[in-house]
């Protein structure tokens, strides 16, 4: 397999991005030259449209589809703005409101535009990689250790929880092989995993067994019964054989004790006590228990540090996941910087079509070791793949809107305020 460069990757990412902003600037100079009376009727704006079109043949089909989409789209929106507001407001404060909308349209395509250097120096000054870094320490931090890596998360915890919890829980899940005995590779968490680690967390707070910590002296671990969580997922989850338990155990830091019990590595029970999600308690015959108080967040956390700190061996869909959630926040957080609420533009920005344009090779350039350090060749090229991932995540904005919200926040103290 051949493996892109950062210079043949670049200049796909930026080709449609370049067809979009002198279509929106080239609109702009028609409306300031237009008399506001004209506006009135709309049918003015088709002619124009028709114009531009006959005017700007280009000989390559995917990019000539493209910009006659987008240029359609763009007068779509001015005529349904247009006869939305022309009887409540005067045409010459309509027509201001285009330009503006198309001047901040402009700015955030060049940004976009700009988001990163072709020759690659001083990177560490470019958008793409400051805004990379910044959702980084939110959602995917590096570490010399699980424990340095889950007290990051920790931290962010309070705020994005329920962005770092999105991260991990693939769309594509199902197309995970959930039988394979590789534990090197790390999938995502599949429903059914999500409920398993649910149902760890709810036996180890209500009343789990205890017995002997395996490294040290009398003290006491909380165990629970192995089959009580795994028997009824045994045959969606896993092979007669059970590797997958094992491997689902490992994740989030538990492991299997006589074959029968599941209880907490000794690095976690280290990491849970220094949160406090473990307290102890001496008992009378001198042994220290270790008594849990956690939840799903306290284990979902640490598949997260666990498939961090080990982001070299990440299933094709994780990555797929991680780098298009990654992708849509920067891309979607620079809109919220450039433009404002009412800008009547977002919606070409949002389309399905725009995004599958763009947002693929974005994916591809955040995977580089400067930035994610993922494995780029696992980013799936299908055209029906990425309607399909573009199609789910944008019905998942939900979950993200809080931290797209807090980028264009970042990139305006950022990059603008200072």
């Amino acid at each position: 397999m051949v493996r892109e460069k950062w210079t043949d990757i670049l200049p796909r990412y930026q080709t449609f991005i370049s067809h979009m902003k002198p279509i929106l600037r080239e609109t702009r100079r028609i409306i300031e030259d237009l008399d506001a009376d004209l506006l009135y009727d709309t049918e003015v704006l088709d002619k124009i449209r028709e114009e531009e079109e006959r005017r700007n043949v280009r000989k390559v089909r995917a990019l000539s589809e493209f910009s006659a989409m987008y240029r359609s789209n763009v007068y779509e929106l001015m005529k349904d703005f247009i006869i939305k507001y022309r009887d409540r407001i005067s045409l010459i404060d309509i027509k201001d409101y285009i330009i503006d909308f198309l001047q901040e349209s402009i700015e955030a395509l060049t940004i976009l535009r700009n988001i990163t250097n072709p020759d690659q120096t001083n990177l560490e000054k470019t958008y793409l990689h400051i805004l990379v870094k910044y959702l980084e320490r939110i959602l995917f931090p590096r570490g010399s250790s699980i424990k340095i890596i889950y007290e990051k998360l920790l931290e962010h915890a309070p705020e994005y929880y329920e962005s770092q919890r999105h991260i991990l829980k693939t769309h594509t899940h199902y197309r995970e092989d959930l039988e394979h005995s590789d534990f090197f590779i790390i999938p995502g968490i599949s429903p059914k995993v999500y409920q398993i680690i649910n149902n760890i967390t709810s036996f180890f707070n209500l009343d789990p067994n205890y017995g002997p910590f395996p490294e040290r002296k009398n003290q006491e671990i909380p165990m629970i019964l192995k089959n009580d969580v795994f028997l009824p997922y045994i045959d969606s989850i896993a092979n007669p054989e059970e590797e997958a338990i094992t491997s689902i155990a490992e994740r989030i830091g538990m492991r299997l004790i006589d074959g029968i019990f599941l209880a907490p590595k000794e690095e976690l029970i280290d990491l849970l006590k220094d949160n406090n999600f473990l307290r102890t308690k001496t008992q009378a015959d001198g042994i220290t228990r270790y008594i849990p108080q956690f939840s799903n967040e306290t284990l979902i956390l640490y598949y997260l540090a666990f498939a961090s700190r080990r982001r070299g061996f990440l299933s094709k869909e994780l990555i797929n996941w991680i780098t298009i959630n990654f992708a849509f926040l920067i891309y979607m957080g620079i809109l919220k910087w450039k433009l404002t609420d009412e800008n009547i533009f977002y919606s070409i920005f949002k389309d399905l079509q725009t995004n599958e344009k763009v947002l693929p090779y974005l994916m591809k350039l955040i995977c580089f070791p400067y930035y994610l350090g993922l494995d780029k060749t696992k980013i799936r090229d299908s055209p029906q793949y990425r309607k399909e991932i573009f199609n789910f995540i944008g019905a998942q904005i939900d979950n993200l809107t809080y931290l797209i919200e807090q980028v264009g926040k970042f990139c305006y103290d950022k990059f603008e305020k200072s």
